[in-house]
C-alpha cells in the first residue's frame, strides 16, 4: 500500500512536468534564468571603467549601485545576491567599486577588506593561482604593488600549443590577460626582457586561436567576469588592436541587465536542458513529443569543428550551444539525456558524442573537464567527471570488461577518500563526487564491492535530520553543512537506489518526501548555490539543473517502488 508520502512524490512530478513543459521553447530547449552575479557585475564594472569609461558611465554607475546592494551585513559578498560570503567574490567586488568609485564606496570597500584579512588575506586561499589572480585585482585598485608579484611569464606561448595545452588548460585566457595587465606596470629584463614583444604578439594570437570558436565575438567562454578580465589585459596591451577591447567592451555592454548587474556565465541553456530532458525522461516523459522535441535540439548543438586550443576533435557539446568550448562533463550529461531516445530516434550524434568521449579519456583512465591529462588542477582528473562518463558509456552497451571502463573503474577504486567519500570538481563539497561515483559503480555490477558499500555508508551517515543532504563538512568559507539543499538531495537519494537500497528504506522514503515538500507553489525548485565556479572558492547558483535532479532523483523513486510491488513486497 502507497503512504501519502509516495501520493505527495506522485503529485510532485506532475506538477514539476506541467510546470517545465510550458516554460519550454518552440525549440525544445528551456530557458536557463539564473540570479546575476557579483563576480560577473564587479568584473564588468572594472573593465568598462578601465577601457570605455566614458561611453559606459552610466552602467558603470548602476553597476556600483546594485553591488552596494549586493553586499552581506558582514562586508562581503558571495557568488550572488544572498548567498554566504566567500573570499574571491568578495575581493573582486571590493576593488570594483574602489577603482569605479572611490569617493563613495570606501566605507564599503573598507568592511569588505576588513572582512578578508579576518580570514587570513587572499595568501590564505587554498589555490596559489587564486592568490595571484586576487592580487592583481588589488595592484589594479592600488591596494598592493604590482611589482611586487610573481610574473606571469607570455614567453610560454612562444612554444608550440602542445608544450603549454596539458599544463594551462582552459586558463589561457586568464593568464594572457594577467600577463599584459602586470607587463604595464613592470617590464621583465634579461632574456625574457628580449622575448617580450614576440611574446605578446603569441599571447594575442592564443587568445584569438580561444576567440575562433566563441559563440560571440568578445565573450570569452560566455563568461562575463573571464570576460572583463581579457578586456583589461586587451586594453593595456600595445599590441593589441582597439578593435579586440572594443569587441569585449561590445559585448559586456549587451549583457547587462535593467537592474545595473551582470550574470556569470551566459549560456547555460544547453547543459541545463540536457538535465532537464533526462529528468523528465526518468519521471516517465521519454516518449512525450515535447521531449523528442528536447532531443532534437540537443543533437542539433553537437559541435563539428575542432577546437585548436583544447586539441579536440568535433563531435563533443558545450555549455554554450554549437560553438563554445568543447567540455567532457557537459557532452556526458547531453548523452545521457539523447540515451533516452530509444532505436526509434536518429542516433548518429549519440555514436559519434560516445566515440569523442571516449576519446578525450586520460592515460590513466579518468577523464577532466577540458584537456586529457592535464597538469591544471582546476580541470581534471576528476572523480565526478569520470563516474559520469562511465555510466553514461556503460548505459550504452560498453562492457565492464572493456578496457576503457575497466581502466576508469580502476582508477574509481583508487580514489577513495579514507571515509568513504569522493571529491567533484565542479560542485561543492563531498556529496554530489561521492553520489556519482555509487551511481557508476552500481551501473557495472560493483554494488555490491567494499568500495561501493563505503561510499553508500558514507552517504547515509551524511543524511541530514530532515531527510536532506547538505555539502558535509568542507571548512570552507560559505558552507553550512547543517542546510540540505534540492540538488544534494537528489543526488544523494539517487546514489542510493543504484546502489540498491529499497525503496521503502526509511531514509530513502525521507529523502524523497523532502524533494517533494521543498516544491516551489509553482511547480519547481529553488536553485542552491552547489556548482562550483572555482574550486573551493566560488559557488554559482544554475536555475535548470535543479529541476533535473529533482525529476531524475524522484522518477528513480518512483520507479523503484513499482518494482518493489512488482514483486510482491509490500510498500507501506
Amino acid at each position: 500500500m502507497g503512504s501519502a508520502a509516495d501520493s505527495r512524490v506522485e503529485k510532485s512530478i506532475t506538477r514539476a512536468a506541467e510546470a517545465l513543459f510550458a516554460a519550454q521553447r518552440s525549440s525544445g530547449s528551456w530557458p536557463n534564468r539564473r540570479p546575476t552575479s557579483v563576480m560577473g557585475t564587479a568584473g564588468a564594472l572594472t573593465a568598462l571603467h578601465l577601457a570605455d569609461r566614458e561611453r559606459s558611465h552610466d552602467l558603470v554607475d548602476r553597476g556600483v549601485q546594485w553591488l552596494l546592494g549586493a553586499q552581506n551585513a558582514d562586508g562581503g559578498w558571495g557568488g550572488s545576491v544572498g548567498t554566504a560570503t566567500q573570499v574571491v567574490p568578495t575581493v573582486i567586488a571590493a576593488t570594483a567599486l574602489r577603482m569605479a568609485a572611490p569617493h563613495r564606496t570606501g566605507e564599503s570597500v573598507r568592511r569588505a577588506l576588513a572582512l578578508v584579512e579576518s580570514h587570513g588575506g587572499v595568501e590564505a586561499l587554498p589555490d596559489p593561482g587564486m592568490t595571484h589572480v586576487t592580487s592583481v585585482f588589488l595592484a589594479l585598485a592600488e591596494l598592493r604593488d604590482m611589482r611586487d608579484l610573481r610574473r606571469v611569464p607570455l614567453e610560454v606561448f612562444l612554444l608550440p600549443p602542445r608544450l603549454w595545452r596539458r599544463r594551462l588548460s582552459f586558463s589561457v585566457p586568464l593568464l594572457v590577460a594577467l600577463a599584459f595587465i602586470q607587463r604595464r606596470h613592470s617590464r621583465p629584463k634579461g632574456l625574457p626582457g628580449m622575448l617580450d614583444r614576440p611574446a605578446g604578439r603569441a599571447g594575442l594570437r592564443a587568445l584569438q586561436q580561444v576567440e575562433i570558436a566563441e559563440t560571440r565575438r568578445g565573450g570569452y567562454g560566455g563568461d562575463n567576469w573571464l570576460a572583463s578580465a581579457v578586456c583589461v589585459g586587451l586594453s593595456r596591451a600595445e599590441e593589441a588592436p582597439s578593435r579586440a577591447t572594443l569587441d569585449v567592451v561590445d559585448y559586456l555592454r549587451s549583457n547587462v541587465h535593467a537592474d545595473g548587474s551582470w550574470h556569470l556565465i551566459q549560456g547555460l541553456d544547453l547543459i541545463g536542458s540536457a538535465y532537464v530532458t533526462r529528468g523528465l525522461a526518468e519521471a516517465g516523459y521519454a516518449d512525450d513529443p515535447r521531449l523528442v522535441r528536447a532531443r532534437t535540439w540537443l543533437r542539433g548543438c553537437q559541435q563539428d569543428e575542432a577546437s585548436p586550443v583544447f586539441d579536440a576533435p568535433a563531435g563533443g557539446w558545450s555549455w554554450e550551444g554549437p560553438r563554445g568550448w568543447p567540455n567532457l562533463l557537459d557532452t556526458a550529461v547531453v548523452l545521457s539525456a539523447l540515451t533516452t531516445g530509444g532505436v526509434e530516434e536518429p542516433d548518429e550524434q549519440l555514436r559519434h558524442g560516445l566515440r569523442w568521449l571516449e576519446s578525450r579519456q586520460d592515460r590513466k583512465g579518468s577523464w577532466g573537464t577540458f584537456v586529457p591529462d592535464t597538469a591544471f588542477p582546476n580541470d581534471g582528473p576528476c572523480p565526478y567527471a569520470t563516474a559520469q562518463c562511465v555510466d553514461v558509456l556503460a548505459e550504452n552497451g560498453t562492457r565492464r570488461h572493456d578496457p576503457r571502463i575497466r581502466r576508469a573503474v580502476n582508477w574509481l577504486l583508487s580514489r577513495q577518500r579514507t571515509d568513504g567519500t569522493y571529491e567533484a570538481l565542479w560542485y561543492r563539497g563531498l556529496t554530489p563526487g561521492t553520489a556519482m561515483a555509487l551511481v557508476a559503480l552500481s551501473r557495472v555490477g560493483l554494488a555490491d564491492h567494499p568500495v561501493a558499500g563505503r561510499a553508500r555508508d558514507a552517504l547515509v551517515r551524511a543524511q541530514l535530520d530532515d531527510g536532506s543532504w547538505g555539502p558535509g563538512r568542507t571548512g570552507g568559507l560559505g558552507d553550512d553543512p547543517s542546510t540540505g539543499t534540492v540538488e544534494e538531495t537528489a543526488w544523494a537519494l539517487r546514489a542510493l537506489l543504484a546502489s540498491g537500497m529499497p525503496a521503502d528504506d526509511p531514509r530513502v522514503r525521507r529523502a524523497a518526501d523532502w524533494i517533494a515538500s521543498a516544491q516551489r507553489p509553482d511547480g519547481l525548485w529553488q536553485p542552491s548555490p552547489v556548482h562550483m565556479y572555482i574550486r573551493d572558492l566560488t559557488y554559482y547558483v544554475d536555475g535548470l539543473i535543479v529541476h533535473g535532479l529533482a525529476l531524475k532523483a524522484l522518477g528513480s523513486y518512483r520507479a523503484a517502488l513499482a518494482g518493489a510491488a512488482s514483486e510482491g513486497r509490500e510498500v507501506s
